[in-house]
């Protein structure tokens, strides 16, 4: 299990993205590489934009019908986006909501309906909120496209506290 918090966020979100994409052919839609645990420091009352990258296939558009938390305990997936990854736009993996002056955010579009294009890479972003006390958690991140579906390898915890099991 690896566990993760802060800046290295950003870290793990970009090289498990880089080797997912260097470890599978252009033919098939990328989403997600080796099982990781990710713990995303969120404290009660709080929201955050988790984002994962997702490559297209070279063959074909995706058309999103939605984008998703799976399984989530004690926390809320709410209004998801699509960043079209390209002009120096760098990943969110995580960041406060709103993330302020960030040119990736400035540029999502919503989910539902979104066309990533043949071969080409995106962000999906999820706003999550705790509305509780209890720490929340979810078994992954979902997307939902016509003609097929697939969800991440990423396990979330959200916690106040990232540095205690």
């Amino acid at each position: 299990m690896i566990r993760r918090s802060g800046l290295a966020t950003l870290g793990i979100t970009l090289v498990v993205a880089a080797a997912g994409c260097g470890s599978d052919s252009n033919d098939e839609m990328v989403f997600g590489g080796d099982p990781v645990t990710l713990c995303v420091r969120l404290t009660e009352g709080a929201s955050m934009v988790v984002g994962e990258v997702v490559r297209a296939p070279a063959g074909a558009d995706l058309t999103v019908k939605k984008v998703a938390l799976v399984d989530a305990k004690n926390v809320e997936g709410g209004k998801a986006f699509i960043v079209p990854l390209g002009s120096g736009r760098t990943p969110i993996g995580t960041a406060a909501y709103p993330p302020a002056a960030n040119q990736t955010w400035e540029a999502r579009v919503p989910a539902e309906n979104a066309t990533i294009r043949a071969g080409e890479e995106a962000n999906l972003l999820v706003v999550v909120a705790r509305g509780g006390a209890l720490d929340g958690s979810a078994a992954g991140m979902r997307i939902d496209w016509l003609g097929g579906s697939k969800t991440n390898t990423t396990t979330y915890q959200f916690r106040t506290n990232c540095s205690t099991a």
